[in-house]
């Protein structure tokens, strides 16, 4: 029942942010200055294809921002300097909301791109995605999930996210935008 409550919060939260005024716009990869991530600190692996996808585009010139939902502890260091990590026991409330402090470094930013690669339904990254006013919003998505109420660009696959390919996939079809 609790859980249920709280789903009826979310989606309310989730329409009344929906609701704001932003300029979307899809750019060739590049002509994109300034790149968001959203992600979840779960494995090494990940935030090594991660972290690699970051340092690229970077050398390209382009900034690049990570904010990470972190729900358990790891054994790995976090080396990206413009990363922003979201505890879930200290910096979400009851609701699943983070804290303004913890999310205000990024949602601050005006970025080109937002990357989800969560690769599930996830309140979190809804809320993050919708508070920025990010040009072009792209997501991972199975068929089962429909996300189009937050996000612009939806890449489809059966099963979990393989982030070098979805990397990969977001890099392709940007670059096929005419300049």
């Amino acid at each position: 029942m609790l859980e249920f409550i709280k789903n009826i919060r979310r989606k309310k939260i989730v329409r009344d942010l929906k609701a704001a005024p932003r300029d979307k716009r899809i750019d060739n990869i590049q002509e994109v200055k300034t790149v968001g991530v959203i992600c979840r600190l779960d494995n090494e692996h990940n935030w090594t294809i991660l972290n690699h996808f970051a340092k690229v585009m970077e050398n390209q010139g382009k900034q690049v921002h990570i904010i990470a939902i972190q729900d358990q502890d790891i054994n790995f260091v976090v080396t990206h300097q413009a990363t922003t990590i979201c505890r879930s026991k200290t910096d979400l409330n009851f609701w699943g909301l983070p804290s303004a402090s913890s999310i205000e470094d990024f949602i601050s930013h005006e970025y080109d791109l937002l990357i989800d690669t969560i690769g599930e339904e996830n309140f979190f990254s809804q809320y993050i995605a919708l508070c920025t006013t990010a040009s072009l919003k792209v997501v991972y998505a199975t068929p089962s999930e429909d996300p189009t109420e937050v996000f612009d660009l939806i890449i489809r696959g059966d099963g979990h996210v393989e982030l070098k390919d979805f990397f990969n996939n977001i890099i392709e079809y940007l670059g096929m935008i005419k300049k």
